[in-house]
């Protein structure tokens, strides 16, 4: 009998616990941005700032439906990015292999579209929207926005938990991010140069789901980018390194097997 009338007492005050309002209830729902800034808390939702410094290259493979030039284009990608410093990133129709791929590189501000036989630098519109486009994975990393250069401002917090920062980095177009309840980046916004020279700026929206983990950082599994309210691009990650040293290999498809551009002696090859 004392046994049952113990183990009653223990139910009951396990439904206490649990009941609306009570101390309990507001213990067991931790929040992550308790006693953090925005930033920390993101930082650490994304695998902590140690993991995160360690980073000097990250790559990731995947498939992507393009919709551009009033076309759509599903390729498959690998991707190449030392923050803020330089990218590449080919692309090569799903039916064909790699050998078949075009390839962006961009970095000392210039990017060069490189086919099978030549290295053509880019018209300066189009070489800055590409450099704006790689700064974004930049700003995703976020330890780079705690550099005194960078203008970081909390904004006011969405009605459901989410919270908002106003981010200008130097070397980045203007960005609002999202981070949801748990501190993770779901939503950038930001606006990019027209390729096409157009003067006025592209209007976009970066939306970020799913996770894949390297090293113990944490990255979006799909990345969605809307400009002016229309698809645009949209990537599954199927695979994701964050190197902690520069590795980068020869563009597979180019007839040269150097990895910098035409008379760019500096250009960073790693």
């Amino acid at each position: 009998m004392v046994r049952s009338i113990g183990l009653a007492a223990f139910l009951m005050l396990g439904a206490c616990a649990g009941m609306p309002g009570e101390k309990g209830s507001s213990a067991q729902s931790a929040d992550v941005f308790a006693g953090k800034s925005v930033l920390d808390a993101a930082i650490a939702a994304a695998g902590g700032e140690a993991a995160l410094k360690q980073v000097k290259e990250l790559e990731w493979t995947g498939a992507a439906t393009i919709n551009a030039g009033g076309k759509t284009t599903e390729v498959l990608m690998d991707t190449i990015v030392r923050p803020f410093s330089f990218a590449r990133s080919t692309s090569w129709p799903k039916d064909k292999g790699e050998m078949a791929g075009k390839t962006i590189q961009a970095e000392m501000g210039k990017a060069w579209a490189i086919t099978r036989s030549s290295w053509d630098p880019m018209p300066e519109p189009q070489a800055q929207h590409e450099l704006q486009q790689f700064a974004l994975y930049g700003v995703m990393t976020l330890v780079p926005l705690k550099d005194p250069a960078v203008k970081v401002q909390e904004t006011a917090p969405g009605k459901d938990g989410t919270r908002n920062l106003h981010v200008e980095h130097p070397n980045a177009p203007p960005m609002d991010l999202r981070f949801d309840k748990s501190g993770k980046l779901i939503r950038i916004a930001d606006s990019v140069r027209d390729p096409a020279g157009g003067a006025a700026p592209i209007p976009q929206v970066v939306e970020l789901s799913g996770e894949i983990v390297s090293n113990g950082v944490k990255w979006p599994k799909r990345i969605s980018i809307k400009q002016n309210d229309q698809p645009y691009f949209d990537l599954e990650i199927a695979t994701f390194d964050a190197r902690t040293t520069f590795s980068l290999a020869p563009i597979k498809h180019t007839l040269d097997t150097d990895d910098r551009a035409p008379n760019e002696s500096g250009a960073d090859a790693g």
